[in-house]
């Protein structure tokens, strides 16, 4: 799984599970979370604030063993970012205003259900009311969301690859209100065909959000899946304009940007793993 960067911190998981931070120079690792093994970990900062690492951890209950989202900061003990009867899939944290905005994915056999809720890390870790903007059909064991909030605004939407219906599938742009409202505004982003995982990640740059997207490149059974990059607007519509490379069997995409506003895109697929530099018009 890829390190969450914020800031000169980088949050790394290992093979276990276990999360260690350091700066990016590599000094001062130390551990900071144990999160399930294989999972991906989302950390920000919030301006002035201390770095927050979200993850998910395991945790037994009086149901069994429920898989559940965990937020800490720099300094201070994990709090768990679920609500009671809540668990968690997937989760992604990413700077707001002077606050964080923290988004949970609960994929089950019967519904996917969409959660968010503000962070401040005021005096401690304070967590605003647990609100649920979506829901959805079923979700593949890797469902994820992509956060996508505009620095310049307070737009802001959570991009998740999931079924529309029976017959639909594409990316669900699901509206984040400053604060997040119960069953948020949805524009669906189709694509030609189901595909499971459907990787997705984002990156602002400057005033501009950029998306890597795997996807099929037709419809039917065994067509070949491209690696799309494409900008989303503050309307949550999207717009592809490069198709970096073919993608079968990519299970994998992350996306980041350097000091000079170019991207970097990684993938890992069938044939191994693949980073490649682009310029931004």
């Amino acid at each position: 799984m890829p390190c969450a960067v914020t800031g000169d911190l980088a949050f790394c998981p290992d093979r276990t599970g276990i999360v260690r931070r350091s700066t990016l120079a590599g000094a001062d690792s130390q551990w900071t979370a144990s999160a399930v093994a294989g999972t991906r970990v989302s950390a920000a900062r919030a301006p002035g604030s201390s770095a927050v690492l979200v993850y998910l951890a395991r945790r037994q209950t009086s149901e069994g063993w429920v898989t559940e989202a965990w937020v800490v900061a720099e300094e201070g003990r994990p709090e768990r970012l679920s609500e009671d009867g809540s668990g968690a899939t997937s989760a992604a944290l990413a700077a707001r205003g002077s606050s964080l905005l923290a988004v949970t994915v609960d994929s089950r056999v019967a519904l996917t259900a969409m959660h968010a809720r503000e962070v401040r890390c005021d005096h401690g870790l304070q967590l605003s009311e647990d609100v649920v903007t979506f829901v959805g059909g079923p979700g593949a064991p890797g469902t994820a969301a992509a956060l996508a909030l505009f620095p310049s605004s307070s737009a802001g939407w959570a991009l998740l690859p999931i079924a529309q219906d029976v017959s639909s599938f594409g990316v669900a742009a699901v509206r984040l209100d400053a604060p997040p409202q119960v069953d948020e505004p949805v524009l669906w982003s189709p694509y030609p065909d189901g595909l499971d995982p459907a990787a997705i990640a984002t990156v602002a740059v400057g005033s501009r959000i950029w998306v890597a997207r795997v996807r099929p490149r037709e419809r039917g059974l065994g067509a070949p899946r491209l690696l799309e990059v494409g900008e989303l607007a503050t309307d949550g519509s999207f717009a592809g304009k490069h198709i970096v490379a073919g993608a079968d069997g990519a299970t994998d995409v992350a996306l980041a940007s350097d000091s000079r506003g170019a991207l970097w895109i990684a993938w890992l697929d069938a044939s191994g793993s693949w980073v490649e530099r682009l310029g931004c018009p």
